[in-house]
């Protein structure tokens, strides 16, 4: 799906980026942070990030583009309401996993990666497409009339070691670093806490499922 170009204006700038991680040895892992997490603050181009957490130790920071809209559904067309870019209109079909939508003649082909929910509206779920910029575009439709966009640009690959609510990150390579953090889970949210500064994350599925 086309978004506006200033979303990705940002893009150039993901190699001089500073961001979480700190070189240790890996340690014990953490059961409460294990889990994919997603950035509630976005910058003002949608840019976002997502942390996940795995119980070997490892761990993968992505940037890319995170944006939030609502949508609904008139027969056979779907109209994505963005706050900033107005409604944008779109005739759809559903053929087994594959979602056709068209938008002034273009056609876009998506295909699906969630199980359909028993007894919603066939659009319901997680597709993914090629995006023009090269990667894989990811796209959500809820039950509750919710649209996410989920465009990851940049995935950097690490690890990590965490006692207590203090954790170390480390991630290799340019763009990345070392970074010791205090971090608190409730419930499904995350805050990391790295000099001075707080960042709250929710959690959520990883994207292709």
């Amino acid at each position: 799906m086309r978004t506006n170009s200033r979303r990705f204006i940002l893009i150039a700038s993901l190699v001089s980026l500073n961001v979480a991680a700190a070189q240790v040895a890996p340690a014990r892992p953490s059961t409460t942070l294990v889990g994919t997490w997603e950035a509630v603050t976005r910058s003002v181009g949608g840019l976002g990030s997502t942390i996940s957490f795995a119980a070997d130790n490892t761990m993968s920071y992505t940037l890319g583009a995170m944006v939030d809209m609502k949508y609904k559904r008139a027969r056979d067309s779907l109209y994505i309401i963005d706050p900033q870019n107005g409604v944008n209109a779109f005739q759809f079909s559903i053929i087994r996993d594959t979602l056709v939508m068209i938008n002034e003649g273009r056609e876009q082909r998506e295909t699906r990666v969630s199980a359909p929910v028993s007894g919603a509206d066939p659009v319901v779920g997680r597709w993914t497409y090629l995006h023009y910029t090269g990667v894989p575009a990811f796209e959500e439709y809820t039950a509750g009339g919710d649209f996410r966009l989920r465009v990851p640009i940049r995935t950097m690959q690490g690890t990590y070691a965490a006692l207590g609510d203090s954790a170390m990150l480390h991630l290799p390579g340019q763009g990345g670093g070392d970074r010791a953090v205090r971090f608190a889970v409730a419930g499904d949210t995350l805050q990391l806490i790295w000099s001075g500064q707080t960042t709250r994350y929710v959690r959520v599925a990883p994207l292709g499922r």
